[in-house]
């Protein structure tokens, strides 16, 4: 049987060493930076760069002040991410298993209160000895990792961002996103508070850039009002946290978050007409890479929304 690389003369010349060199040389835009980055010589890494040039018989970067991705340079830019990273994620499951687990999960969320915690538990109870490491960031970035296959799937919105990324994606439990304050807050004093009278009051706000504070910024766009300048920018658990103080702080949380946390008597939803939409939360993956861990995970998770 023939092997797959006999039609592919240059991949038997391609080291990993070629991909590390390259990927600095974008990431940085320089030859000095990433031989600084890489703790090489610049000759060195020079060689290197011309010595991957010449195993793919394209050239890789436009040469000027800042170097530049050639059409080739950005084919390979992608690949090249997703077989660094499937090297680091077969490093780290080597090491498992001589570790004595089951296998490495990685998951990436920026809802860390939503699904996950249950999801996590009924897959470490069928699989006990499976290690799951857990990354919260915002999701283009979350999306980013993915790509580089740092990630194994994402929990998340599926804002159009996510719909268009080309990665699988399903929906596991419809959302909204609601207004929140603590108990006692005087804008649960009224029937009925009206989203102007929110203006005023300290806000705390997920960071610019995030798919909550876009669909927030829109909510009161479309109610021909200016969005309120944040006092602070921070994930959920930290909203919440000041959230339970003293100052009538207000904020927003989706409301699979504040289902968790109302039976708790210290924050609650302010009923400003009409509700601000949101889109559904679900998984995102890699549809060709999914391995037997991740289908566990997601059965895992389509079974833990079912009691949402």
């Amino acid at each position: 049987m023939a092997s797959i690389l006999d039609g592919i003369p240059w991949a038997r010349r391609l080291k990993l060493r070629h991909l590390e060199v390259f990927l600095a040389v974008h990431d940085t835009g320089s030859l000095t930076a990433a031989a600084a980055q890489l703790h090489m010589t610049q000759p060195a890494l020079s060689h290197w760069l011309s010595d991957l040039e010449d195993v793919v018989g394209r050239p890789l970067f436009l040469r000027g002040r800042r170097l530049e991705l050639t059409r080739e340079g950005e084919v390979l830019r992608g690949h090249a991410a997703r077989m660094l990273g499937d090297v680091q994620h077969a490093d780290a499951d080597l090491r498992a298993v001589q570790a004595g687990l089951q296998g490495r999960l990685h998951v990436g969320t920026g809802l860390p209160r939503v699904l996950l915690p249950k999801a996590i538990a009924r897959l470490q109870q069928d699989r006990p000895g499976v290690f799951v490491s857990v990354v919260e960031a915002p999701l283009p970035q979350l999306l980013e990792m993915l790509a580089r296959r740092e990630v194994d799937v994402i929990i998340g919105a599926l804002a159009a961002q996510a719909l268009g990324s080309g990665f699988a994606t399903e929906a596991l439990i419809s959302d909204s996103v609601q207004v929140v304050a603590r108990r006692g807050h005087p804008s649960l004093q009224c029937g009925s508070p009206r989203w102007e009278d929110t203006i005023d009051y300290p806000w705390i706000l997920p960071p610019v850039g995030s798919v909550m504070r876009d669909i927030f910024d829109a909510a009161f766009a479309a109610q021909h009002l200016t969005p309120p300048v944040p006092c602070v920018e921070a994930n959920s658990s930290l909203r919440v946290q000041l959230l339970m103080g003293e100052r009538n702080y207000v904020s927003i949380l989706s409301s699979s978050e504040v289902q968790l946390y109302r039976p708790l008597g210290l924050i609650d939803h302010v009923p400003l007409v009409p509700s601000i939409p949101s889109p559904d939360i679900g998984a995102i993956w890699e549809a060709d890479r999914t391995g037997a861990l991740t289908s566990h995970f997601l059965d895992a998770l389509r079974i833990e929304s079912r009691s949402q």
